[in-house]
């Protein structure tokens, strides 16, 4: 009840780690409230929430503010930043970043919800393990049902980062995670503006190459497939070179750090992954070149791309790649 999640939040959870929760917000006045009041309901009581209006052309805010107002015991835990302009996604993210003072934090999108007792649990492991990032379990849900659960792989984090790498192998949401906002302060990783679909690949592999991480078999977070105005279901021109821009600063990040040599076969089938989707969404093979400037390290990578350089038919590139994808995939 709202009179025992007062009382948690006043004296049980005092001297527990305030987590912030980070929300980006625009054009969500459909599926803000469910939000909302998965956020608010939470058991974990020290949390401060950060919602950044990105200029959202909707009643958006208003809705979330609407649902707290039947939590009175969260109103001074609430922040809401507006953006001056509309500014994207990855401003998004970084504007919350960058007000959160909590020692936790996640991001949560707006329409998405987090499962009861979501943040007790990832917090609890993260103390038990002493990690860096602690991973849940999400389910899909369409219009209110659940389509798919996935759980989180329990492979070391060498092997974990690999199939990531690769591209679509193993998921790479920013949501669904606990961070310890230490660590990501020590390594200066952040989202990037201007990077707005994809802007999780351009965050996460980053994160993952320095960190400690653990993991909750638990499904903590639910995420909508269902809304059709959302980044992940406007797959333009504009998103296509975001997400070519988000594969660049990952690459450029692995060649800079002495431990990214670990990954080169990875990060070479992931930019070949990268090549096909581009052309066959109308990219030109010069301009991925001009993006690109690296030499592929393994043969059957460059094979690959050099086909698609000398306009061969897609089908005749995946009878390549797809064995050597999923070779590397079934090795790491």
């Amino acid at each position: 009840t709202t009179v025992n999640l007062f009382i948690n939040i006043l004296f049980i959870d005092m001297m527990n780690e305030t987590v912030s929760i980070l929300v980006p917000v625009y054009g969500v006045e459909t599926y803000i409230a469910a939000c909302a009041e998965s956020l608010f309901s939470q058991s974990y009581g020290n949390i401060e929430y950060i919602f950044v209006d990105d200029c959202t052309p909707d009643r958006s805010i208003e809705v979330m503010r609407e649902v707290l107002a039947h939590y009175p015991e969260r109103e001074n835990q609430v922040r809401v930043i507006r953006h001056e302009h509309n500014r994207g996604l990855g401003a998004a993210r970084a504007t919350a970043f960058d007000a959160a003072t909590g020692e936790y934090f996640m991001h949560v999108d707006s329409d998405d919800r987090l499962a009861p007792g979501a943040v007790e649990v990832l917090v609890e492991k993260m103390k038990e393990r002493g990690a860096d990032i602690v991973d849940g379990g999400f389910a899909d849900m369409n219009g209110g049902e659940i389509v798919r659960t996935v759980h989180p792989v329990p492979l070391s984090d060498r092997k974990y980062l690999r199939k990531m790498l690769c591209q679509k192998a193993i998921p790479h949401n920013v949501w669904g995670r606990l961070y310890r906002r230490s660590f990501v302060l020590e390594h200066h990783i952040f989202s990037v503006e201007g990077i707005d679909y994809a802007e999780d690949f351009a965050l996460t592999p980053r994160l993952l190459l320095f960190a400690k991480r653990a993991c909750v078999d638990q499904t903590v977070y639910y995420y909508s497939i269902d809304n059709t105005s959302s980044y992940t279901h406007r797959l333009s021109k504009k998103n296509m070179l975001s997400y070519l821009r988000a594969y660049k600063l990952v690459m450029d990040f692995f060649e800079a750090e002495p431990e990214g040599h670990r990954y080169r076969k990875a990060l070479d089938i992931g930019m070949v992954k990268a090549y096909k989707e581009a052309v066959l969404n109308g990219i030109s093979v010069q301009q991925l070149d001009k993006m690109f400037p690296y030499r592929l390290h393994s043969f059957l990578p460059r094979l690959c791309v050099e086909m698609m350089r000398r306009g061969y038919a897609m089908r005749w590139v995946n009878t390549i790649f797809r064995p050597m994808r999923r070779l590397h995939i079934w090795l790491s």
